[in-house]
């Protein structure tokens, strides 16, 4: 694995006793993702999905049980391809993308790229205009170990994973500033 912000981020899940941890899927071979998504991809996406490919599904379990930070679980990719359908035509997605982490009412963060060279993360809120706001997948997860270690993300008193808003910004801020692309 070529990004160890991915292995942060699992030693935070696993830190914490997140359900998520002994949930994750195996990853998938680069050959799988570029057929799935149609062709070649940035390496950070094709990294993602080959370091897990999304989350196992249990009875009994709930959206928090999957989820790799707040609200957010990590998609497969054949998950994430069929989501797609259902934000065609989004003009800053553009034809080049795939959903990464999914809530349970669809908001999503997606990777979005012009070429298969470099990829920048948006964020997608139903019902919201579509917003960059991640200049790389690798700045997405050095902002989540962030608010990991600094106990942004924390779980509470009923075991569920939560964010602190205020802290989230404070270190959003710090690591992206004002214009994450």
């Amino acid at each position: 694995m070529a990004m160890p912000q991915l292995e942060e981020l699992e030693a935070h899940l696993v830190r914490l006793g997140r359900p998520v941890a002994r949930l994750l899927l195996p990853g998938v071979g680069l050959a799988d993702v570029e057929v799935a998504l149609g062709g070649a991809v940035p390496t950070a996406v094709a990294e993602w999905f080959t370091w897990h490919n999304g989350a196992r599904m249990e009875d009994g379990q709930i959206q928090d049980d999957v989820n790799v930070m707040p609200g957010y679980g990590p998609l497969s990719v054949a998950e994430a391809v069929s989501l797609k359908r259902s934000y065609e035509g989004d003009p800053k997605l553009g034809p080049n993308w795939v959903p990464l982490l999914s809530t349970a009412g669809a908001d999503i963060y997606a990777a979005v790229w012009d070429s298969a060279v470099s990829e920048k993360v948006a964020g997608v809120l139903v019902g919201e205009p579509t917003e960059y706001e991640f200049g790389s997948i690798e700045q997405m997860l050095i902002v989540f170990n962030a608010c990991y270690r600094r106990q942004a993300f924390f779980v509470n008193d009923q075991r569920r994973l939560e964010m602190d808003p205020d802290a989230y910004e404070e270190i959003y801020s710090e690591l992206v500033g004002e214009n994450p692309i």
